[in-house]
């Protein structure tokens, strides 16, 4: 072999003196190479020298077999039947080139025995990667290796060998690597290391591995290695998965509940104020129309057309706004005071009784609904007077009663009642129950007494509690 390197060392040296033309580093390095392949091939060609190697085999398959003999290892060419991995042959044949490495082409071979495969030697990272040098290197020897797997190939699978990938090639994979795409589990393989070189091998330029190869004949050489720490990573990122996935679900089905619940609040909500209104509307139809109808008949009955008919069209206006809701805009300007006057001068206009009103203490504003609230229950009083007492005369007056409270009084000179007597709601009356409701959302109590000669309703709104 030395020699051979030496006659392509000279040929390559003669072929760049003889050179005309100027040629870069990389060409004259590719035509240097190039050349000595060429003269190496043919004087392996021609030597012409037929030998006998022999060894075990420990490797056959796809027109090849591996022999070793101690610390020796050879790749042989073969064509036909191969022999069988244990065999012990004597080959008969050539030398041949293969990428940066002298082969063994057989011509024949015959089986002299078998004896037990070469026990794997462990490899070091740097003979994965480098050739050369004083070591002999341990190409085409039975190995031992360990590693990831990093992946599942037509030809078997790769593992990741201290970060160099490794092609492990076998068609008996085992069942373990199923999954190995998902679950990358470390194993151990034996069998015969292919080392893939360079052309440049040949003359030295360069002694770095291009790739790794090794071949396996049998699943029982593949065994999965215990890692505890990785499957703990593995368990542990398993956990956070799945207690992702639970919060997920727990939040998803929360939600869900919460969906459901804002539903039925908001059911719950809309019928409880249609209920409301349905009450406000029924309070209102009695405390206003009601009172304005019984008014109209009454002023029928006196033959005062005028006066009915504009009872009337007040009735039709407060029909308005019981049904949509509104708001009457005059509330909205007068004080409480000034509201209590207008009504009071505005029921003494219908002539069937005079209403008087001497007003303090009240506050100098209300909201609208406060101020609605206020003003039915002041009507409902009079209408009451006057259509179940008779009464001819009703006087309105309020004071002060502390800071933030008041007293509104209500006296008419009708026929007195009992009002834990007088009929309710289950009799189809909700006149006393309307305004008790009104005054407890103004804040008030409403509370009935009998004097000589009539009725008293008293609307008493305590002081606010000092801070």
């Amino acid at each position: 072999m030395k020699k051979l390197v030496a006659f392509a060392v000279s040929v390559a040296a003669a072929f760049a003196a003889s050179g005309e033309r100027t040629l870069t580093i990389g060409e004259y390095a590719d035509e240097v190479r190039g050349r000595v392949v060429e003269k190496i091939s043919e004087a392996l060609a021609g030597a012409g020298r037929v030998a006998e190697v022999s060894g075990v085999v420990t490797f056959a398959a796809d027109g090849r077999f591996f022999l070793q003999k101690d610390d020796d290892g050879l790749k042989v060419l073969a064509s036909g039947t191969l022999p069988k991995a244990g065999d012990v042959v004597t080959v008969e044949g050539s030398p041949s080139l293969e990428g940066g490495r002298i082969v063994f082409v057989a011509a024949k071979w015959h089986r002299t025995g078998s004896a037990p495969l070469p026990a794997p030697r462990p490899v070091s990272l740097d003979e994965l990667i480098y050739v050369g040098g004083r070591k002999k290197d341990v190409n085409w020897l039975r190995v031992a290796l360990a590693g990831r797997v990093i992946g599942v190939t037509e030809n078997g699978f790769a593992i990741n060998v201290g970060g160099v990938p490794v092609n492990v090639m076998t068609d008996d994979a085992p069942d373990f690597l199923s999954d190995a795409d998902l679950t990358h589990p470390k194993v151990t393989v034996k069998g015969v290391v292919e080392l893939m070189l360079d052309q440049s091998a040949l003359i030295g330029r360069s002694n770095y591995v291009m790739g790794v190869k090794i071949n396996v004949a049998a699943s029982g050489d593949m065994t999965l290695v215990p890692d505890l720490a990785y499957l703990a990573r593995r368990r542990s990122r398993l956990v956070t998965a799945i207690s992702l996935v639970a919060v997920v679900a727990l939040a998803v089905a929360l939600l869900a509940v919460a969906v459901i619940v804002v539903r039925q609040r908001r059911r719950l909500f809309r019928s409880r104020t249609i209920i409301a209104e349905r009450r406000r509307m029924a309070d209102d139809l009695h405390d206003t129309i009601e009172q304005h109808l019984v008014g109209a008949g009454m002023l029928l009955k006196l033959n005062r057309i005028q006066e009915a008919q504009d009872v009337l069209v007040r009735a039709k206006r407060e029909i308005r706004d019981v049904v949509w809701g509104l708001k009457n805009d005059d509330m909205m300007r007068l004080s409480p005071a000034e509201l209590l006057h207008r009504l009071a001068h505005d029921e003494t206009a219908k002539g069937i009784c005079r209403v008087e009103a001497r007003i303090e203490g009240l506050p100098p504003k209300m909201d609208a609904a406060s101020m609605r609230d206020l003003s039915l229950i002041v009507r409902e009083a009079i209408g009451n007077a006057v259509k179940h007492g008779g009464a001819r005369k009703v006087a309105i007056s309020s004071d002060a009663a502390g800071e933030g409270g008041w007293l509104l009084r209500i006296a008419n000179d009708g026929t007195p009642f009992d009002p834990d007597t007088a009929p309710g709601a289950k009799e189809g009356h909700f006149g006393l129950e309307g305004m008790r409701q009104r005054a407890r959302r103004l804040g008030a109590t409403v509370s009935f007494a009998r004097r000589k000669g009539g009725m008293v309703l008293e609307l008493s709104r305590p002081a606010s509690p000092a801070k």
